[in-house]
């Protein structure tokens, strides 16, 4: 790989399910010279990333963990609006089997009109479409002079999910999915500069709903990051903020995990966060 300029980091979206004032849903845009990678593409992902200053018509590619609706509602909008904005190349997109299924019916024929409506008066068809990459199994995703992107399958909700890892020759990032607590994920993360990573809940309020079993405690977290060695943490898909009157419930996850690793550097996500990496 040729060493590109310093990777950079964007959460444009710090939240989960639920609509929150200050948390979009899922969406982080890794930069890695001229390459916008976009990682999810959930609820308000295209209006924050114009809040952020990125044209979602620069979005180079699109990466996908998982098919719940927080994680890709989003992504027919930024679709159609970059190619309402210019976009003349075919946007590739990854992710598990069924996304392309998705966009055939959430995108395709769920426009049909409105595509028909732009293409008669002069757009190209060729500037919507998208190159769909179902991943088949774990491991190597993508690679270029600049970056390798890889997976990790683990559990989460009965659905193919997958954790994407980043490297260039400088940089190690993790991109975690939603996920059931993973011994594998130690290694995956291992020696990262900065993981993304789910952290919906604690064991107590996991312990009050039918889907707790799906997501990493802080506990979780804790001891993947400490036993990886992983450098900065960042806590995204804070479901619980929803459902606490607590306005330091986050906080207070981020400090069991510095509890359980206090070498490394211990975040909460909020939305327009930027790391280089």
């Amino acid at each position: 790989m040729n060493k590109p300029s310093s990777p950079s980091v964007l959460i444009a979206g710090s939240g989960a399910v639920r609509a929150h004032p200050t948390r979009g849903g899922p969406c982080y845009l890794v930069t890695i010279d001229d390459q916008n990678l976009l990682f999810d593409c959930g609820r308000c992902a295209v209006h924050n990333l114009s809040r952020f200053g990125i044209p979602v018509e620069s979005i180079s590619e699109t990466y996908i963990t998982h098919l719940h609706f927080d994680h890709i509602c989003d992504l027919p909008l930024m679709l159609l609006l970059s190619w309402n904005n210019g976009r003349s190349r075919h946007m590739p997109i990854f992710g598990p089997k069924g996304i392309g299924a998705f966009l055939e019916n959430g995108l395709r024929q769920a426009y049909v009109a409105d595509i028909k409506s732009r293409t008669a008066h002069g757009k190209s068809w060729d500037g919507l479409d998208w190159d769909t990459h179902e991943i088949a199994k774990e491991g190597l995703v993508r690679e270029t002079d600049s970056f390798i992107i890889e997976s990790l399958a683990t559990k989460h909700a009965g659905l193919l999910n997958y954790n994407y890892r980043i490297k260039t020759p400088s940089s190690k990032i993790v991109i975690t999915s939603d996920s059931e607590p993973d011994p594998r994920l130690i290694e995956f993360c291992r020696d990262a500069d900065l993981m993304v990573v789910e952290c919906s809940g604690t064991k107590e309020f996991y312990d009050t709903q039918a889907w707790g079993g799906w997501h990493m405690t802080p506990e979780d977290v804790g001891r993947i990051a400490r036993e990886a060695g992983v450098k900065k943490v960042v806590l995204k898909h804070l479901v619980i903020e929803s459902f606490s009157k607590d306005p330091d419930v986050s906080e207070k996850m981020a400090e069991t995990i510095r509890s359980l690793h206090p070498d490394g550097e211990i975040l909460v996500a909020e939305d327009g966060m930027l790391f280089d990496v």
